[in-house]
């Protein structure tokens, strides 16, 4: 029997490795994505604001969230926290925010914290509207008074959510096209958009986005490439801004700032000086 030419072997090995990387790729994508934190300690009281522990129902699984209440007369602020968060590390983002004066509500997803269920995109997707149904509906905010904040995985919540449901604006940190898109980032040699089970299109959604849309990123961030934030920009619908900033992925716009604080205040003209609750 003859042997097998050593650049048969090659081939044929190399065919073997890169079908072992798709497969790796495919089998591993959702703990890439989905770095899930359970539990956590701390709350508002422990950062020097007073705030409201509330429960909100989606289809029968229990989602944890903070009411932290703000002027009358502003906006509410739904915060859609990033990956690997929980509502017990949003301080830095909370405290960065509250000079705004908005009423804030953060939450956590399925299988975040203290949320029951298992983390999924659309579990993501309707534990978002469930919080919203839960401003509306309980607290008797209109929709169009609630100011919506992605950060990060937290984008895909907030386009989603702002491309069909009334509210003031949206707010993106840190957010990406899709994931497919951050993925071909990572693994350019790999066809990242044929394995992808998670899509969160924010191309799709920002298109559908009527409200002004605010949009913030770190031309230095190496998770979320800057040519993402310019993608979304240039599809959305005007009124719109991107403030290009520097810093990491994770808290860049906490550490730009009062200066950026002042560019988003300025953008949905928010007072300057909060009036008395």
């Amino acid at each position: 029997m003859s042997e097998v030419p050593w650049p048969v072997v090659m081939v044929f090995g190399a065919i073997g490795l890169y079908a072992l990387a798709c497969l790796h790729l495919f089998l591993t994508q959702y703990h890439k994505v989905y770095r899930v934190q359970r539990g956590g300690e701390g709350t508002p009281h422990d950062w020097g604001i007073d705030y409201e522990s509330v429960t909100i129902d989606n289809q029968g699984k229990h989602l944890c969230a903070w009411w932290i209440p703000g002027s009358l007369e502003r906006p509410v602020l739904l915060f859609c926290h990033g990956n690997g968060l929980t509502i017990h590390r949003l301080s830095k983002q909370v405290l960065f925010l509250r000079p705004l004066g908005l009423s804030i509500l953060v939450f956590d997803y399925q299988g975040y914290g203290y949320s029951a269920g298992k983390v999924s995109e659309a579990g993501i997707l309707s534990d978002t509207a469930a919080v919203w149904h839960y401003l509306v509906e309980q607290r008797g905010i209109k929709g169009e008074d609630i100011l919506v904040y992605g950060h990060s995985l937290g984008g895909g919540a907030a386009t989603w959510l702002a491309a069909r449901y009334p509210c003031a604006g949206i707010i993106l940190e840190g957010t990406f096209t899709s994931i497919p898109e951050v993925a071909s980032d990572h693994y350019p040699w790999l066809p990242t958009h044929t394995l992808a089970r998670i899509e969160f299109n924010n191309m799709a959604n920002i298109t559908r986005i009527r409200v002004p849309v605010f949009i913030t990123h770190s031309t230095e961030d190496s998770i979320v490439p800057f040519y993402h934030a310019q993608r979304l920009y240039t599809s959305a619908q005007a009124p719109k801004h991107l403030l290009p900033i520097p810093g990491r992925h994770y808290d860049a716009f906490v550490q730009f700032g009062s200066a950026g604080l002042n560019v988003l205040k300025e953008f949905f003209k928010i007072p300057d000086t909060p009036p008395n609750r």
